[in-house]
Formats: structure tokens, C-alpha cells, sequence
């Protein structure tokens, strides 16, 4: 009998957003998507990601509809407040409309409790995979996370809201353990996401008037203001994630021999980089130490954003 990992998870994302969130679902759970979903024991926050639409906990796995509701009638909890909905898959095996229409309603009518349609508690998910029927507990995004695209101080270069939130997943695997440090942080867009996840992140920045407007917008969040306004070479700490939006040729007069100064400090400071770059640095990346371990293209206009994660 095929047993399904604990957590559905079903996610989404534009074309140009493909291969960023492949490599966020690579490094969180270990995984490659198949239909943009994918099975996995590991609890992962659908609201930390900027892709994930929902995740299932499973509780019930059966060959029939019949088969998860003799289970529900054998549970005599009591359930108040609860919607069901049917979770449809990203393929063409969903079943019709009036099909789920009739399953959520003979379910529905089965659970103890109360149903509660327009302001439920939470909510119960039913879906059908390879010919399984799967019931669980629904989490959805709450996407509340798009509130901070309206950041008190922002500049036209920061990375977007979507892109900062991969990013710090792929820094550190979704571990909460794990620490990072933004060491050119800007105003603070990254902090702002690693924060909201509960992300163990430190944020330093060169310029003064910047610092000062990151720890405005991590305020602004309600975020302690952690920004250190000071040059990321006197950071004497070690982490284990460095993530680097490095100043680029394209819009800075910074210059190759600073860019791989500040490339081979994130390497003595942290054992793991993300870089983001609108240039290749995969050279001064490896002379300064670091090995390869995956990369992504993030379109930007008529520009790309590298992506690059290296230990």
C-alpha cells in the first residue's frame, strides 16, 4: 500500500519565477517539483515562501471517498468552526466541480462540530493523487508578507518581496537554528523576510542615511532596528549563511577588486553565500574559496539577476 510522506505541499509561480522557486524547494526540502507539488516530512510554513499556496497535513490516505469518510465518522472530536474545501491540484486529474461539490458537503456534514463556510477557524483539505484519496488539515498562505512592498524607504534597485523571501529560505535550508548576516543589507528587505519567518539574521550597512532608513522600515514592522552601520570588513562574528545583494557595476562606481574584497570577506565571516549579482562572479567566488552548489536566473527588466549558492 503506497504511504504518502506526512505534508502535501502545492505551489505556484509566474515563468520567469520558475527557477527560483525550484531552487527554494530544492534547498528546503531536498526535493524536485513534479506538477508543482511535492510530498515531504518536513513542517514547513506555507507563509514563509513565496511560492507555496498550501500545505496538507495529512491525516487519512485511502483508495475511496467512502474509505476517508468511515474514518471521519469513527472520530468523535468536535470540530467548531471548520470550512472544508477540495484541494486541487496543478494537472488535469482534478474531478469536476459538481463531484467536489457533492464530497465536501457528505464530508462536511459528517465532522462534528459546526461548519463555518465565511470565517472559519481553519480549514480541512480533500484532494485525490495517483488514484489516493488524501484528507488533512489545509494551512494556506496567508500572504500577508505583501504588506512590506509598501516600505516607508525603499530604492528602485532592492530586491522584491517574492525574490527576499526565497532568498532566505535558501540561506539556510528553512532552519531556524542557523545564522545569517546581510552584510550590505540596504534597507533592510531581506531582514525584513528573515524576521517575519523568525530567521536568526544580523544587518549591517555602509552608509550612514541607509542604515538609518533599513532600522526605519524594520521598525515600521515591528522589528527590533539591528541594523549596524558600520563596513562589513570589521564584522569579527562568524555565521553560517552570508547573504550578499553585492553592489553592482551596472549602478555603483564599485569596483571588480572591491566587489571581490567584499566576496572573500563573506567567506571568512560565513561557510555558506548567496549571491546576488546582475553580473557573473562564479571566478572570484571560487578564488576566494567557495564551491558551487546551485544557481538560478531571476529576470529583472531587461536585466538578470544571478542568484548563486556556494559553500
Amino acid at each position: 500500500m503506497k504511504k504518502f510522506p506526512k505534508y502535501m505541499y502545492i505551489v505556484n509561480y509566474p515563468t520567469p519565477e520558475e527557477e527560483l522557486c525550484n531552487l527554494e524547494m530544492k534547498v528546503v526540502f531536498g526535493k524536485e517539483l513534479k506538477e508543482k507539488m511535492l510530498f515531504s516530512d518536513i513542517e514547513f510554513n506555507p507563509s514563509n515562501s513565496p511560492f507555496i499556496k498550501t500545505r496538507l497535513e495529512i491525516i487519512y490516505e485511502k483508495d475511496s471517498v467512502e474509505e476517508i469518510l468511515e474514518e471521519i465518522i469513527k472520530d468523535k472530536t468536535v470540530y467548531n468552526n471548520f470550512k472544508l474545501e477540495y484541494v486541487r491540484l496543478n494537472n488535469e486529474n482534478n474531478i469536476s466541480y459538481d463531484e467536489r461539490l457533492a464530497i465536501i458537503k457528505n464530508i462536511s456534514n459528517n465532522i462534528q462540530g459546526c461548519h463555518n463556510f465565511k470565517n472559519p477557524e481553519f480549514s480541512f483539505g480533500i484532494t485525490k493523487v495517483e488514484n489516493k484519496w488524501l484528507f488533512g488539515i489545509d494551512n494556506k498562505n496567508d500572504y500577508k508578507w505583501h504588506s512590506h512592498d509598501n516600505k516607508p524607504c525603499s530604492y528602485s534597485n532592492s530586491l522584491g518581496v517574492k525574490v527576499a523571501k526565497a532568498v532566505v529560505n535558501i540561506a539556510n535550508g528553512g532552519s531556524k537554528d542557523k545564522t545569517i548576516i546581510d552584510p550590505c543589507c540596504g534597507v533592510g528587505t531581506t531582514l525584513v523576510e528573515a524576521l517575519d519567518a523568525g530567521y536568526l539574521i544580523e544587518g549591517y550597512e555602509i552608509n550612514k542615511q541607509i542604515a538609518k532608513n533599513a532600522n526605519t522600515n524594520l521598525e515600521f514592522y515591528g522589528f527590533n532596528p539591528i541594523v549596524v552601520n558600520d563596513d562589513m570588513h570589521n564584522i569579527k562574528k562568524s555565521y553560517d549563511s552570508s547573504i550578499v545583494d553585492i553592489p553592482y557595476g551596472l549602478f555603483s562606481h564599485i569596483t571588480v577588486d572591491e566587489q571581490r574584497k567584499i566576496i572573500e570577506t563573506a567567506r571568512r565571516i560565513s561557510r555558506r553565500i548567496v549571491l546576488i549579482s546582475f553580473e557573473n562572479h562564479d571566478l572570484i567566488l571560487e578564488q576566494s574559496g567557495f564551491k558551487i552548489q546551485h544557481r538560478c536566473i531571476v529576470p529583472k527588466g531587461k536585466f538578470k539577476r544571478f542568484i548563486v549558492v556556494a559553500e
